[in-house]
């Protein structure tokens, strides 16, 4: 089994395309609209509507950009797309960079307009030139992943890295993943590892993760355990699972670190709260063997029945044979001979043998031979594939 699960993912983190969430912005005129400032900044949005509404009539932007972004969050007023689009496009006919954004995501999303990638790139442009750090980004992510657009490559670098330089930490991950990928441009562990670190630097934790992976694997860096470790343990703070995952690993193992069982535990339950498979998995596999707690085969066997019902082979091989010995479960051969068919029709080799000698000693389904030499032949054709020996996996 491979050290570390790779982080499997979009090969781009594709954000959701945000509102951005802006303080009210102080006007250059009209005490009411200070007024209104001062009230929206107490909670009270029924009193800075009212300052504000007249003002929107009159002309302000600003005042209208604020009357779009309250129906837009339902600050102060029943939550209603249409009536913040109402207001967004005078503010961004006057130039109001905000506001061509946000009715930017307000058509790429379809909410309070019918949907029109076309629309939504046009106003994501004109922020965008005003050096709206999120809709250049926005737009890099169209031109990547051809939402509503041919995609275009260099166009989308140009943005991101515009969105990048402004600190923009999506672009900054998405420009890393580019250049680690090679896919869409001339391959550079160096460039990738630049941008991750801008990006980990203003806590993604993605980026935090792909440097740990990094330095585990030595690309673009001298492989560094300790390093893979520090930054696995950013992205394991911030609930990555599969860091929390590996971080449980390299604590089991003793890689980069000095090897506690009970550490490596407290990490794969939080993975395992998250659903990692391999987390309940190896949970399983300490508990039945005493690693860093005292050994619990129900426990164990809580653990490998959840990884068996995700469809892991070899939580559904460990539970059957669980099932079939009576250990921390009460003894059931059918049930075991269901789990091991489970892992067999995946190609477990081990599990393939034990159905064949469920087979031949009739243990929890009727005697065959016939039945038992053809899942001995499945298991020895699939211990060939995959050259496996080995008598029993552990931790993964």
């Amino acid at each position: 089994m491979p050290l570390f699960l790779n982080l499997q993912m979009k090969k781009l983190f594709i954000a959701p395309i945000v509102f951005i969430l802006l303080h009210f912005a102080a006007p250059v005129f009209a005490d009411d609209f200070q007024d209104g400032l001062d009230a929206a900044g107490r909670g009270d949005f029924t009193t800075a509507f009212e300052k504000w509404e007249p003002l929107a009539r009159r002309g302000s932007a600003l005042a209208q950009f604020n009357l779009g972004l309250m129906y837009d969050k339902g600050e102060g007023v029943k939550r209603n797309y249409s009536k913040a689009v109402k207001w967004y496009k005078p503010a961004a006919k006057q130039g109001i960079a905000s506001a061509q954004f946000n009715l930017g995501a307000l058509y790429s999303k379809g909410k309070g307009v019918r949907q029109s990638f076309k629309k939504a790139r046009m106003f994501y442009n004109r922020a965008a030139k005003q050096g709206n750090a999120s809709a250049q980004f926005n737009l890099g992510l169209m031109y990547d992943i051809g939402e509503g657009v041919t995609p275009d490559y260099k166009r989308a670098v140009k943005w991101y890295r515009l969105a990048a330089q402004q600190n923009n930490a999506q672009a900054q991950f998405n420009l890393g993943q580019l250049y680690e990928s090679g896919e869409r441009v001339t391959q550079d562990y160096k460039k990738a590892i630049k941008w991750y670190k801008l990006a980990a630097g203003n806590n993604n934790e993605l980026a935090q993760f792909k440097l740990g992976n990094l330095f585990e694997k030595g690309k673009g860096v001298v492989k560094n355990d300790k390093e893979a470790l520090k930054w696995y343990r950013l992205a394991a703070d911030q609930g990555n699972e599969t860091a929390q995952f590996n971080l449980g690993y390299m604590y089991s193992r003793g890689i980069g670190v000095g090897q506690n069982y009970g550490k490596a535990i407290n990490w794969y339950r939080l993975a395992a709260g998250q659903d990692n498979v391999l987390a309940m998995f190896n949970l399983g596999v300490l508990y039945s063997e005493g690693r860093g707690t005292r050994q619990n085969y129900s426990k164990a066997a809580s653990w490998f029945r959840l990884a068996a019902k995700k469809g892991d082979a070899e939580a559904q091989f460990r539970l059957g044979m669980m099932y079939e010995e009576g250990d921390g479960v009460e003894k059931d051969v059918e049930k075991a001979v269901k789990l091991y068919r489970f892992a067999a029709d995946q190609g477990h080799a081990m599990a393939q043998g034990s159905l064949g000698w469920m087979y031949i000693n009739g243990n929890g389904v009727e005697e065959d031979l016939d039945e038992a030499a053809k899942w001995y032949r499945r298991s020895e054709q699939s211990r060939k594939a995959k050259n496996d020996r080995s008598p029993l996996s552990t931790l993964r």
